[in-house]
């Protein structure tokens, strides 16, 4: 086992000790996370499940915590959550800037930041929150979608021509996954780290994604799903 995981072990121990044995506890309201591939349609739904579901949305806010919780600048924090992974920048980072970036700290205060609002409520992008609230009550969902057909959505929204939309999806793709791998050694292609998986290919509207996530989400927080550990 690497120092890296071991150090992620820790800081969820350390947030999970104050639950009471034997008992899963419920947060205040719904939480849901959303890993999602580039033009799949996640941010849209996410934003919607979040208005159905009465909780905030938590995307860029998560970094905005860490920088509160490690005294830092945000824009520092988002060049380390950028560069997870990714040595070179770091080291370029620490040439100009003079700073000793903390990549063991950047990377135990996100765990408990996360499981933080895994108690109080919401709906959370990325980041592995997945797997950090994988024995929590939440409902873990994954939506997708083929490079093509989500880099046609997005050209389609007046983004880049077609050629650059699909480059830029595998290299979102590509970050997104290396950050999970890196961080917490999961796989987003593995289906069995999430309850709900979306493939939004042959979708154009995403209302009735919606409605089904709502419904599971609130099973879930009322206590009516998940196995008792």
């Amino acid at each position: 086992m690497t120092p890296n995981v071991l150090s992620v072990i820790s800081a969820m121990a350390e947030v999970v000790m104050s639950k009471p044995e034997g008992t899963l506890a419920l947060p205040l309201k719904p939480v849901v996370t959303i890993s999602r591939d580039y033009g799949s349609g996640g941010d849209v739904i996410a934003t919607r499940l979040a208005q159905r579901l009465g909780v905030d949305l938590f995307d860029e806010q998560i970094l905005k915590q860490i920088a509160q919780r490690l005294h830092e600048d945000p824009v520092t924090v988002k060049l380390i959550d950028e560069s997870v992974g990714r040595a070179k920048d770091l080291w370029f980072y620490r040439l100009f800037s003079g700073k000793e970036v903390g990549i063991d700290s950047y990377r135990d205060t996100l765990v408990k930041v996360v499981m933080s609002l895994g108690r109080l409520g919401g709906v959370i992008i990325g980041r592995g929150a997945h797997v950090i609230l994988s024995d929590a009550c939440a409902l873990r969902v994954r939506i997708a979608g083929s490079v093509e057909i989500c880099a046609e959505r997005m050209v389609q929204g007046h983004h880049d021509d077609l050629a650059k939309e699909i480059e830029k999806a595998k290299d979102i793709n590509h970050r997104r996954g290396k950050f999970v791998w890196e961080v917490f050694h999961s796989r987003l292609s593995d289906a069995h780290q999430f309850d709900v998986s979306v493939n939004t290919d042959r979708m154009d509207d995403f209302e009735d994604v919606v409605e089904m996530l709502q419904g599971m989400a609130g099973a879930i927080h009322s206590g009516r799903v998940l196995r008792k550990t």
